[in-house]
């Protein structure tokens, strides 16, 4: 039987595609690791600190079939059903990412 369940944030999902990072050359990167991980853990600390995390989930996803080298694809999906999916650097353009997703919820 299929139950429909109501979501536990308020406002969006943003996933952070896994591959993306595969193809972000180490040189333009300043931190270890998985650049998809980085960059999604680096959004939840922070929505994490104003207290908005509530809102947002933040997830890693399989590719999102947006693949453009040295960049990241990010998909936020509203809970009204509007999708929009981005490309990032996923250090130099965080900041900016974030502010573009504050606005949003």
């Amino acid at each position: 039987m299929i139950k429909k369940e109501e979501n536990p944030w308020s406002e969006g999902i943003v996933l952070v595609c896994t591959k993306c990072a595969k193809s972000i050359s180490a040189s333009s990167l300043k931190e270890e690791g998985n650049a998809g991980e980085n960059l999604k853990n680096f959004l939840k600390k922070s929505f994490k600190e104003t207290g908005d995390l509530s809102k947002i989930r933040i997830v890693t996803s399989s590719c999102l079939d947006v693949c453009i080298d040295e960049l990241q694809a990010i998909t936020y999906a509203s809970t009204d059903g509007k999708t929009e999916t981005f490309t990032v650097h996923p250090e130099k353009d965080r900041e900016e990412l974030l502010k573009m997703l504050r606005q949003k919820i």
